[in-house]
Protein backbone atom coordinates (compact mmCIF):
# COMPACT_ATOMS: atom_id res chain seq x y z
CA UNK A 1 0.00 0.00 0.00
CA UNK A 2 1.33 3.60 -0.78
CA UNK A 3 2.47 5.83 2.13
CA UNK A 4 -0.15 8.29 1.02
CA UNK A 5 -2.88 5.56 1.60
CA UNK A 6 -2.12 4.72 4.72
CA UNK A 7 -2.16 8.24 5.91
CA UNK A 8 -5.06 9.14 4.35
CA UNK A 9 -6.78 5.83 5.92
CA UNK A 10 -4.99 6.82 9.20
CA UNK A 11 -6.70 10.35 8.79
CA UNK A 12 -10.34 8.71 8.02
CA UNK A 13 -9.93 6.76 10.88
CA UNK A 14 -8.72 9.69 13.21
CA UNK A 15 -11.31 12.07 12.43
CA UNK A 16 -14.14 9.06 12.52
CA UNK A 17 -12.60 8.57 16.02
CA UNK A 18 -13.74 12.15 16.92
CA UNK A 19 -17.38 12.02 15.64
CA UNK A 20 -17.47 9.17 18.83
CA UNK A 21 -16.72 11.28 21.52
CA UNK A 22 -19.15 12.47 24.04
CA UNK A 23 -21.08 15.93 24.09
CA UNK A 24 -19.43 17.55 26.92
CA UNK A 25 -22.21 19.72 28.46
CA UNK A 26 -21.05 23.27 28.97
CA UNK A 27 -20.07 24.46 32.23
CA UNK A 28 -22.68 25.75 34.67
CA UNK A 29 -21.52 29.37 36.19
CA UNK A 30 -19.79 29.44 38.73
CA UNK A 31 -22.00 29.70 41.84
CA UNK A 32 -21.68 30.83 45.09
CA UNK A 33 -25.37 30.01 46.45
CA UNK A 34 -26.48 28.95 49.92
CA UNK A 35 -29.39 27.64 51.53
CA UNK A 36 -30.91 31.06 53.10
CA UNK A 37 -30.95 29.66 56.82
CA UNK A 38 -30.55 32.87 58.05
CA UNK A 39 -31.38 36.60 57.06
CA UNK A 40 -27.44 37.94 56.27
CA UNK A 41 -27.22 34.55 53.84
CA UNK A 42 -30.43 35.95 51.88
CA UNK A 43 -27.60 39.39 51.58
CA UNK A 44 -24.55 37.35 51.35
CA UNK A 45 -26.49 35.46 48.08
CA UNK A 46 -27.86 38.54 46.81
CA UNK A 47 -24.70 39.92 46.40
CA UNK A 48 -22.70 37.26 45.14
CA UNK A 49 -26.00 37.04 42.71
CA UNK A 50 -24.98 40.35 41.35
CA UNK A 51 -21.07 40.02 41.24
CA UNK A 52 -22.08 36.20 39.21
CA UNK A 53 -24.98 37.59 37.40
CA UNK A 54 -26.65 34.62 37.77
CA UNK A 55 -30.52 35.23 37.31
CA UNK A 56 -31.56 31.85 39.15
CA UNK A 57 -29.60 32.86 41.94
CA UNK A 58 -30.65 36.73 41.98
CA UNK A 59 -34.39 35.38 41.66
CA UNK A 60 -33.95 32.90 44.30
CA UNK A 61 -33.32 35.70 47.12
CA UNK A 62 -36.81 36.61 46.56
CA UNK A 63 -40.08 34.78 48.37
CA UNK A 64 -41.11 31.75 46.41
CA UNK A 65 -45.18 31.91 46.55
CA UNK A 66 -45.28 28.62 46.42
CA UNK A 67 -44.06 28.23 49.56
CA UNK A 68 -44.95 31.40 51.59
CA UNK A 69 -48.51 33.35 51.79
CA UNK A 70 -46.43 36.34 50.98
CA UNK A 71 -46.08 38.04 47.15
CA UNK A 72 -42.69 40.16 46.38
CA UNK A 73 -43.47 44.00 46.77
CA UNK A 74 -40.84 46.72 45.36
CA UNK A 75 -41.44 50.03 45.56
CA UNK A 76 -39.36 52.47 43.55
CA UNK A 77 -38.22 55.72 45.38
CA UNK A 78 -40.89 58.81 44.87
CA UNK A 79 -39.05 60.37 41.56
CA UNK A 80 -38.99 57.21 39.61
CA UNK A 81 -42.51 55.88 40.46
CA UNK A 82 -43.69 59.35 38.79
CA UNK A 83 -41.25 58.65 35.83
CA UNK A 84 -41.74 55.07 35.14
CA UNK A 85 -45.00 53.76 35.43
CA UNK A 86 -43.49 50.48 34.90
CA UNK A 87 -43.44 50.73 38.91
CA UNK A 88 -47.49 50.66 39.42
CA UNK A 89 -47.88 47.01 38.58
CA UNK A 90 -43.88 45.68 39.62
CA UNK A 91 -43.13 42.30 40.38
CA UNK A 92 -41.10 39.56 40.23
CA UNK A 93 -41.35 38.50 36.54
CA UNK A 94 -40.48 42.50 35.82
CA UNK A 95 -37.49 41.98 38.42
CA UNK A 96 -36.55 38.40 36.14
CA UNK A 97 -36.56 39.92 33.11
CA UNK A 98 -34.63 43.45 33.80
CA UNK A 99 -31.95 41.62 35.74
CA UNK A 100 -31.83 39.11 32.40
CA UNK A 101 -31.48 42.08 30.39
CA UNK A 102 -29.14 43.62 32.35
CA UNK A 103 -26.83 40.77 32.44
CA UNK A 104 -26.67 39.97 28.70
CA UNK A 105 -25.92 43.74 27.79
CA UNK A 106 -22.77 43.10 30.63
CA UNK A 107 -19.85 41.41 29.15
CA UNK A 108 -18.27 38.68 31.12
CA UNK A 109 -15.28 40.04 31.79
CA UNK A 110 -17.12 43.06 32.39
CA UNK A 111 -17.38 44.43 36.53
CA UNK A 112 -20.78 44.33 38.22
CA UNK A 113 -21.08 44.24 42.50
CA UNK A 114 -22.63 45.78 45.02
CA UNK A 115 -21.69 47.81 47.77
CA UNK A 116 -23.71 48.02 50.81
CA UNK A 117 -22.64 50.46 53.92
CA UNK A 118 -24.29 51.37 56.88
CA UNK A 119 -26.10 48.77 57.42
CA UNK A 120 -28.90 48.38 59.97
CA UNK A 121 -30.36 44.95 60.76
CA UNK A 122 -34.19 44.85 62.91
CA UNK A 123 -34.73 41.36 63.34
CA UNK A 124 -38.33 39.51 65.11
CA UNK A 125 -38.40 36.09 65.48
CA UNK A 126 -40.56 35.40 62.03
CA UNK A 127 -39.01 38.89 59.42
CA UNK A 128 -35.96 40.92 59.37
CA UNK A 129 -35.81 44.37 58.12
CA UNK A 130 -32.51 45.58 56.55
CA UNK A 131 -31.29 49.25 55.30
CA UNK A 132 -28.72 49.94 53.99
CA UNK A 133 -26.96 52.63 51.97
CA UNK A 134 -26.15 51.17 48.91
CA UNK A 135 -23.74 51.71 45.19
CA UNK A 136 -24.20 48.79 42.67
CA UNK A 137 -22.21 49.11 39.53
CA UNK A 138 -22.98 47.73 36.18
CA UNK A 139 -20.60 47.74 33.22
CA UNK A 140 -23.41 47.24 31.09
CA UNK A 141 -23.26 48.48 27.28
CA UNK A 142 -25.73 50.40 26.73
CA UNK A 143 -25.83 53.67 25.67
CA UNK A 144 -26.79 56.96 27.92
CA UNK A 145 -27.18 54.98 30.90
CA UNK A 146 -25.29 55.41 34.18
CA UNK A 147 -23.06 52.65 35.21
CA UNK A 148 -23.20 53.59 38.84
CA UNK A 149 -26.23 53.25 41.05
CA UNK A 150 -26.52 54.85 44.78
CA UNK A 151 -29.03 55.19 47.04
CA UNK A 152 -30.55 53.59 50.49
CA UNK A 153 -32.35 50.03 49.99
CA UNK A 154 -34.91 48.55 52.76
CA UNK A 155 -35.59 44.80 52.78
CA UNK A 156 -37.88 43.07 54.89
CA UNK A 157 -37.49 39.06 54.95
CA UNK A 158 -39.33 36.36 56.57
CA UNK A 159 -38.52 32.60 56.63
CA UNK A 160 -40.69 30.55 54.21
CA UNK A 161 -42.34 26.85 55.08
CA UNK A 162 -39.00 25.78 53.90
CA UNK A 163 -37.40 27.62 57.17
CA UNK A 164 -35.25 29.17 54.54
CA UNK A 165 -35.35 33.20 54.11
CA UNK A 166 -35.79 35.49 51.23
CA UNK A 167 -36.87 39.26 50.31
CA UNK A 168 -40.80 39.87 50.37
CA UNK A 169 -40.57 43.81 50.21
CA UNK A 170 -38.14 45.82 48.56
CA UNK A 171 -38.22 49.78 48.80
CA UNK A 172 -35.63 51.75 47.24
CA UNK A 173 -34.96 55.14 48.46
CA UNK A 174 -32.56 58.55 46.91
CA UNK A 175 -30.52 59.48 49.81
CA UNK A 176 -30.33 63.12 47.96
CA UNK A 177 -31.38 65.07 45.29
CA UNK A 178 -28.49 64.17 43.40
CA UNK A 179 -28.81 59.96 43.78
CA UNK A 180 -29.30 58.16 40.52
CA UNK A 181 -30.54 54.99 42.25
CA UNK A 182 -31.66 51.44 41.64
CA UNK A 183 -35.28 52.27 40.41
CA UNK A 184 -33.27 54.27 36.92
CA UNK A 185 -31.64 51.02 36.40
CA UNK A 186 -34.45 48.74 36.59
CA UNK A 187 -36.70 51.13 34.97
CA UNK A 188 -33.96 51.45 32.06
CA UNK A 189 -33.45 47.91 31.34
CA UNK A 190 -37.50 47.09 31.66
CA UNK A 191 -38.03 47.06 28.19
Amino acid sequence: MPKKSKILIFLLFLTAGCGLRDVESPVDPRSNFVPPTSPDLVITNFQSAIIERNINNYISCFVDSNFSTRKFLYTADAASQSQYQIFRFWNLNNERYYFTNLSSLTPLQSISNLLLSNIVFSPSSDTAVMDADYIVRFEHTKQNVPRIFQGKLRFVMASDSRNLWSVHSWTDFKRNDQDTTWSILKANFSN
